[in-house]
């Protein structure tokens, strides 16, 4: 079959590899129909990752049809779409019993701090990834989740990361009805953050960024208020004045590892405010006595 092929940093290419097996009676062999790039793909193809061995298959983002399925594999069928949510986990031990699947203790024997990743290095457990014909995706009866009739599969393929991480974010933010919410970044996961701000309640919603046309893009589909920082002399004065100098009652970071501040910031290893998307920082800025 045809893969994506990590060579080194900022070198991949497409390679055969070989077809993968059946190595767990509760494992299924998928064939892939969508997948997607991360922004946390390119954390792995910048070599940032720590043990991104060469050779490793990208792409945790992925739906497709059941090709096989191992012997104890009763929740799906051959022929079922599914979608493969990220994290590989169980569904049995301690954590996947309290919901923290992304810490599941049997999905990764490379480390204990973390669970299965699909295709996010051997720190996450050496998981070939859905950037490829086929991926075997273990713990067939917990994770795939076949997709409803009439689902289109580029609206499936979203449910795999990107929507339910800016759930979280907003659901994490325990956003209370007519709450004011401030997200930093709009990337995809700022997108969705900001959208789903408003099944929690919320009463206003405002995205900060600076590339103009994510900003257009979350202004129009979420929808919110939009602004650049660039144009702001002081980020926090602006939303404080902005809200009446009472501050927003939750903030999310959505901005991301790639984040930098002046180059001051980064000599000293300080990232602070907009400029790293700190949304403690900002938080704390945002809601003091002070006015600005």
């Amino acid at each position: 079959m045809l893969a994506m092929n990590y060579r080194g940093p900022r070198r991949v290419r497409i390679d055969s590899k070989p077809y993968p097996e059946i190595k767990h009676p509760e494992d299924a062999i998928v064939r892939v129909t969508r997948s997607c790039i991360c922004g946390s793909d390119l954390h792995l193809y910048n070599g940032n990752v720590p043990d991104t061995r060469v050779g490793s298959t990208f792409g945790h983002e992925f739906i497709g049809i059941v090709e096989e399925i191992g012997s104890d594999v009763h929740k799906l069928k051959v022929g079922d779409q599914v979608l493969v949510p990220f994290n590989i986990a169980c569904g049995k031990c301690s954590f996947c019993q309290q919901g923290l699947y992304g810490n599941c203790h049997e999905s990764n024997t490379e480390a204990t701090a973390v669970g299965g990743i699909f295709g996010y290095s051997h720190t996450a457990g050496g998981f070939d990834g859905g950037q490829a014909e086929f991926v075997r995706v273990p713990y067939a009866n917990f994770g795939p989740t076949v997709i409803p009739p009439g689902m289109d599969p580029d609206d499936a393929v979203l449910l795999t990361d990107v929507v339910p991480t800016g759930y979280q974010a907003a659901e994490m933010g325990g956003i209370q009805p007519g709450d004011t919410v401030v997200v930093f970044g709009a990337g995809p996961v700022g997108i969705m953050a900001a959208r789903c701000s408003w099944l929690f309640g919320a009463g206003r919603v405002i995205v900060i960024d600076q590339v103009d046309y994510r900003l257009e893009f979350v202004r129009n589909y979420a929808p919110c208020e939009a602004y650049n920082f660039k144009e702001m002399d002081d980020p926090v004065v602006f939303i404080k004045k902005m809200t009446d100098w009472l501050g927003v009652d939750v903030c999310i970071d959505a901005v991301g590892a790639e984040a930098a501040g002046s180059a001051l910031q980064t000599i000293t290893g300080r990232k602070l405010l907009i400029q790293a998307g700190s949304a403690t920082a900002l938080h704390w800025a945002i809601n003091s006595d002070k006015k600005g």
